[in-house]
């Protein structure tokens, strides 16, 4: 794992922002209880998937530092309510997460064929650990496949995308997500599996 110096210098590079902004933004959302403590020299802590996940989010929707934990925690905290698998064009499962369908969704879920993911039910949690794990193994077919993530301002929700050769997989999260309305604007931002396999990286450059 990067510690918060490598961690914040690294987003930085990748996002063409000054490393001091980088770092009050990461020190704020430690304050706000989003980052891992970071210590310094021998003592710096290994940042978390979630963490680099919660600091990206940040910096990708352009926030203000003094409005970033705030609407980082509110993302990170959207439940899982939905999810579908679809394989040559037919849908091998679909559930939701409400009106007592949380049972099947996650049963679903907790077949996903990636080793080491563990299920998480929080969008941050989940986010985190796709960094963590979900890219592990090139030659399984499943993380060598493309992932995104789209987040929307409509409720919020977000969405994440993984297509393998094990079908077409999205998630939503949200309650939002489960009865969505057509709004009159909308913003988006999309992490792109080209990111997500970058901020993998980050996650594991100091452990490798």
């Amino acid at each position: 794992m990067a510690t918060k110096g490598e961690m914040v210098r690294a987003l930085a590079q990748r996002f063409d922002l000054n490393p001091n902004k980088v770092d009050a933004m990461t020190r704020a959302m430690a304050r706000a209880g989003l980052r891992t403590p970071g210590g310094r020299g021998r003592a710096a802590a290994d940042m978390t998937g979630e963490d680099i996940f919660h600091l990206t989010l940040a910096l990708v929707m352009g926030l203000e530092t003094k409005d970033a934990p705030e609407v980082v925690r509110e993302l990170s905290q959207l439940r899982l309510v939905r999810g579908n698998l679809f394989l040559d064009g037919h849908i091998q499962w679909e559930a939701n997460g409400d009106a007592g369908g949380e049972s099947k969704l996650l049963d679903a879920l907790n077949r996903l064929p990636v080793a080491g993911l563990e299920l998480h039910r929080t969008f941050g949690a989940f986010g985190g650990q796709w960094l963590e794990e979900g890219f592990g193994d090139p030659e399984d077919g499943v993380s060598s496949a493309p992932v995104s993530v789209e987040v929307s301002s409509n409720g919020p929700h977000a969405v994440f995308s993984h297509r393998s050769d094990k079908g077409s997989l999205k998630l939503w999260f949200g309650d939002a997500a489960t009865d969505l309305k057509t709004p009159e604007w909308e913003r988006r931002t999309i992490l792109s599996d080209k990111l997500f396999r970058r901020l993998s990286n980050l996650a594991h450059d100091s452990a490798s």
